[in-house]
């Protein structure tokens, strides 16, 4: 989940990047252009929002792993512990 999560947010932010890009090539004499580059700059702005909430998600789910990890790690040594401890 969390290396599928890195994979999405290299591509919003390739993407991203691409918007900008683009936006910065036109020429802006053309009132089209104009158009483009206000609506590309937008979409840019809006494409890195989603790069921030999908590393929020990665965070969640690498807690999510840990604490995952955490209770099969307590559950494992429970069985071990003497009677008396349980």
């Amino acid at each position: 989940m969390v290396d599928q999560l890195l994979r999405i947010i290299e591509r919003i932010e390739t993407a991203a990047a691409t918007a900008r890009t683009l936006s910065e090539a036109t020429d802006w004499q053309a009132k089209s252009a104009s158009a483009f580059h206000e609506k590309s700059t937008l979409w840019a702005g809006e494409v890195a929002g989603l790069a921030c909430l999908a590393e929020t998600a990665k965070l969640d789910a690498m807690h999510a792993r840990d604490r995952a990890a955490l209770r099969e790690a307590d559950a494992y040594a429970a069985l071990f512990a003497p009677a008396g401890a349980r």
